[in-house]
């Protein structure tokens, strides 16, 4: 984006003149400056020159020998230009003047002699005085030809050229959420707001305009007389949602016309070529009020006019010459004929004005930039309107940039009048009130600004501002801010936070003392316990692994849990992922029914993830699962079975993490669960989890083994009970003596109330455990193997005294 300084001069005073200050200040508090280009920085010691004689050059071929007519008199050159001839002007650069010689190496001319003849200075070519993009056509070996006469010889050739602008540039990046800023009006505010500017002629907003169009008895330049003749043709609004703002008229001329120099000056110092009137008047308003506008020429309409999305496959001729096909969605004006305009990007060349061309219809739209955004990138195709378009400009801008472009054709235009009344619909929008809270503007900048200082860099801003009554406030050291933004603020200020930027970057972020953040590097508190246990785990040969805590209603269904009863996500990736977890269980059967194959005889697997309930409530769930894909443990065999294999590896797990687990049959089984293979586990009189076998039906859904096995236990309670400290004891001084004893049991006797009787039988009984579980088939009784250890902590027992107490013990069972 650039801005010209001389332009920004229309509407304001500058009370800093010099430019590489207003630089620094517009960098620091609004945008940055990328360059300050200052128009014919070549110029000093530069005149326009007359040639009056032309000879040759003794001793050169391509030389001439040339008398020049300057401001300091008569001046003999030495030139290779091709194009020279006696009576021409010529742009003339002194001795001491700084050139480009041609257009590379910068030098300050000095009196030099050529060939043996004086040379006091230098007819220019343009690259030489960086004039290229003014005069195209006068480089290489070809000088600048200002035509044949005497006027303005001696004139300095800054001056006559009009090159007296500073121009900014501006990067786009800073500015991207700022569309007011596309424009010089935008600029001129921030100007005034950081105060090195004061208002000369301060711009309407819309309101005013209206108000100024219904004032019959304004004569300001401000009014315009819209005739209440109705348009020849409807213009059809078929997505308004998508052009919520929309005005125009219809303007006759006798002829085009002829851009005047001071735009065509203004438009190439901002980077732009003049190609005809209407259409640099349009391109000028964009750059001064951020409106983009397009004249058509209305001869070429067939019918109404219709606004509309483009269709698949549509195409249309831009101005550019170039034939584009449409993405579907793109904003499109058509006709009878077709479509002839793409909005918000570029107008087609069917309907564009022409030199014949006696009716305009010119238009300021405000279209929505998600669309205009779409459609550039869906067609590769960016236009500087486009630009401008997809940063959303404000609806003020619309009735702002129509008026302003229709007293420039008046002015301009020859014979130019306006034959229609202003269409027009939407309005110019409503901003709602932001509340500022002073405590919060402290909080957000690290800076205390009071209150009245707060108020006057909004007011500057253009911002209304009221206070709240002290008796609503209860920190009376504090203050509440209700601040409306300016309409030409609509789509970017949206919040507090917004309301604060602009107050810190008025107040200036320099005037900020800045501090270095701070952070605690002492290490956070963790509970190693459920590092422990999972380690455990993995020592048993478990795999961990990390699903997503989303799933879908089928999911659930498959393991017979209600989806209703699951916690629904408002705004779902898709029906799968549309339920939080009300358990580990279905990700793990999932995971084994895609992963068992490839298991190699068995797999055991784990995870951890937050799990919620119906109403809400959520906690940290371990879920684990003990399948078999190959053979069993063999005929009879029970110890090798995954569930009695799971319960090991989670005792095991649980001991290492610091609790102490005792298994209880279960009191509520889950709806996956097998009835008669579930158990509680308790630890420190809490069920903090259960053991169990899958239901064969979910067996058969998952396509799992007969006998898989699971665990699920509520870690988020585990860790909220108080572990025991494991205490590593000496080794026994004095041996072991065993003895395994196999005893016949029913399946409604409980082994752990036979081991608990067992344990406190006998004090020379060191431990008695489980040694193997057998039951042939067919049977409903099975065969216990127990192992007695038995020690003295003082002496080395005798075998009479071992099998005594194994007598006793045995007893007592």
């Amino acid at each position: 984006m650039k801005i010209s300084l001389d332009w920004l001069s229309d509407f304001i005073d500058f009370t800093e003149t010099d430019p590489q200050k207003i630089s620094d200040a517009v960098t620091a508090y609004t945008a940055e400056v990328d360059e300050v280009e200052i128009q014919g920085q070549f110029l000093d010691h530069t005149c326009v020159g007359k040639i009056l004689k032309i000879s040759k050059h003794p001793d050169a071929d391509r030389l001439s020998l040339v008398d020049v007519q300057t401001d300091q008199g008569k001046k003999r050159v030495v030139c290779g230009g091709t194009n020279l001839r006696e009576g021409m002007r010529v742009a003339f650069a002194h001795v001491g003047a700084t050139v480009s010689w041609h257009g590379e190496d910068v030098m300050t001319l000095e009196k030099a002699k050529i060939r043996g003849e004086k040379s006091e200075g230098m007819i220019c070519v343009a690259e030489e005085l960086g004039l290229e993009t003014q005069y195209p056509d006068n480089t290489g070996t070809v000088v600048i030809d200002f035509g044949d006469g005497d006027e303005n010889v001696g004139d300095d050739l800054r001056s006559y050229l009009g090159l007296t602008d500073t121009i900014l540039h501006i990067d786009n990046h800073a500015i991207t959420h700022r569309a007011d800023l596309f424009s010089h009006i935008g600029f001129a505010r921030e100007c005034v707001a950081m105060g090195i500017a004061t208002w000369k002629k301060q711009p309407l907003d819309g309101a005013s305009l209206r108000q100024a169009q219904a004032d019959t008895h304004n004569t300001s330049d401000t009014s315009l007389d819209f005739p209440s003749n109705e348009l020849p043709f409807v213009c059809h609004n078929d997505i308004p949602d998508l052009i919520p703002r929309y005005c125009a008229c219809l303007l006759e001329i006798d002829s085009l016309g002829e851009t005047p120099d001071w735009m065509k000056r203004r438009l190439e110092a901002t980077g732009w070529r003049s190609v005809s009137l209407p259409i640099d008047i349009t391109n000028y308003v964009m750059m001064e009020v951020g409106m983009p506008l397009h004249s058509f020429d209305a001869d070429d309409f067939v019918g109404d006019i219709r606004m509309r999305c483009a269709k698949k496959g549509e195409k249309i001729t831009t101005l550019d010459g170039k034939d584009r096909e449409l993405n579907e969605g793109a904003i499109v004006i058509s006709d009878d004929k077709g479509i002839f305009d793409l909005l918000g990007i570029m107008g087609g060349l069917r309907s564009s004005t022409k030199d014949i061309s006696k009716k305009l219809y010119v238009h300021a739209a405000r279209v929505d930039p998600v669309h205009v955004r779409e459609s550039i990138i869906a067609m590769g195709h960016r236009t500087d309107a486009g630009t401008t378009f997809e940063k959303g400009i404000p609806p003020v801008v619309c009735l702002e940039g129509l008026v302003r472009a229709v007293q420039l054709f008046l002015d301009l235009v020859p014979g130019a009048r306006i034959v229609s009344k202003l269409e027009e619909w939407g309005d110019e929008g409503s901003p709602e009130p932001i509340t500022v809270r002073g405590e919060r503007v402290q909080s957000m900048l690290g800076v205390e600004i009071d209150e009245e200082r707060a108020t006057n860099i909004l007011e500057d801003l253009e911002f209304t501002v009221e206070q709240e009554t002290r008796d609503k406030i209860q920190d009376t050291n504090s203050y509440v801010l209700r601040v409306t933004p300016s309409l030409h603020r609509i789509g970017d200020i949206a919040g507090e936070h917004d309301v604060i930027e602009e107050v810190g970057r008025m107040y200036g972020f320099d005037n900020i003392e800045p501090e270095m953040p701070y952070g605690s590097t002492e290490a956070p508190k963790r509970d190693h316990r459920m590092l422990l246990l999972r380690r455990s785990l993995k020592e048993s040969g478990f795999w961990e692994f990390l699903p997503l805590s989303l799933l879908g209603p089928d999911l659930l269904r498959k393991c017979y849990e209600d989806p209703d009863q699951a916690v629904e996500i408002e705004n779902p990736i898709g029906e799968e992922l549309s339920l939080m977890q009300p358990s580990t269980l279905p990700r793990l059967l999932e995971h084994a029914q895609e992963n068992l194959k490839q298991a190699g005889g068995s797999l055991k697997t784990f995870h951890r993830g937050t799990v919620f309930a119906g109403g809400g409530d959520k906690c940290e769930e371990l879920g684990g699962l003990f399948a078999c894909s190959g053979p069993g443990p063999g005929p009879g065999k029970l110890k090798g079975l995954p569930l009695l294999c799971l319960k090991r590896d989670i005792s095991l797990a649980m001991k290492a993490a610091g609790f102490e687990v005792s298994f209880e049959k279960s009191k509520e089984i889950s709806s996956a669960a097998h009835p008669g293979r579930s158990a509680d586990m308790v630890v420190g009189g809490e069920v903090v989890g259960q053991v169990f076998e899958l239901h064969p039906s979910v067996i058969a859904m998952f396509e799992l083994p007969e006998r898989t096995a699971v665990v699920q236990c509520d870690t988020t309670l585990l860790l909220s009970l108080e572990s025991t400290i494991v205490i590593a004891e000496k080794l026994h001084e004095f041996p072991e003596v065993s003895y395994d004893e196999t005893i016949a049991m029913t399946h409604d006797r409980e082994v752990a109330a036979i081991l608990s009787k067992a344990r406190a039988s006998h004090e020379l009984l060191e431990s008695v455990d489980i040694a193997d579980v057998y039951q042939k088939e067919g049977e409903t009784e099975y065969q216990l193997t127990l192992r007695f250890v038995y020690r003295s902590n003082e002496k080395t027992l005798k075998e009479e005294e071992a099998k005594e107490a194994h007598a006793t013990v045995m007893n007592i069972l």
